[in-house]
């Protein structure tokens, strides 16, 4: 096996690695603000500082965008309800096509949990502060 190709192995097992506390117990990004749960969700594709050059960005058939640019790319303002359904994933339509990006409005929910609208405010407010986060990573 060449060494490129153990190399990507590895940095996919760690990066999976390093998600897999907060994916197992979804509650666990709770207390966590939109940037400590950014670092712990999307760190692996979109880099530390959301340019899209993490560790993952390399394997994936679909380059990851650079997070930091997406005010100026929509004419000066934040796309919030963009990012947000981006985020959550559970509303976009599966015609166009399968998605490598996570779907944490699922992936977020704690399925023993059974207060369902409880849990879908936790789900949204993980999320929300996820929005933030990146609207707070935006460039001119």
């Amino acid at each position: 096996m060449p060494h490129s190709q153990i190399f990507v192995g590895l940095i996919l097992a760690a990066s999976i690695a390093g998600c897999a506390s907060s994916q197992s117990d979804p509650r666990a990004l709770s207390g966590l603000s939109g940037a400590e749960a950014f670092q712990q969700l999307c760190v692996s594709c979109h880099g530390p500082q959301g340019k899209g050059d993490g560790p993952v960005a390399p394997t994936l058939k679909v380059p990851v965008p650079d997070l930091t640019g997406l005010t100026r790319r929509n004419g000066g303002a934040f796309p919030t309800e963009v990012v947000r359904s981006t985020i959550d994933g559970r509303s976009n339509p599966p015609a166009h096509g399968p998605r490598e990006m996570p779907v944490w409005g699922w992936r977020l929910v704690d399925g023993f949990n059974v207060d369902e609208a409880g849990e879908r405010s936790r789900v949204d407010s993980v999320i929300a502060r996820l929005v933030s986060h990146v609207q707070s990573i935006q460039e001119p």
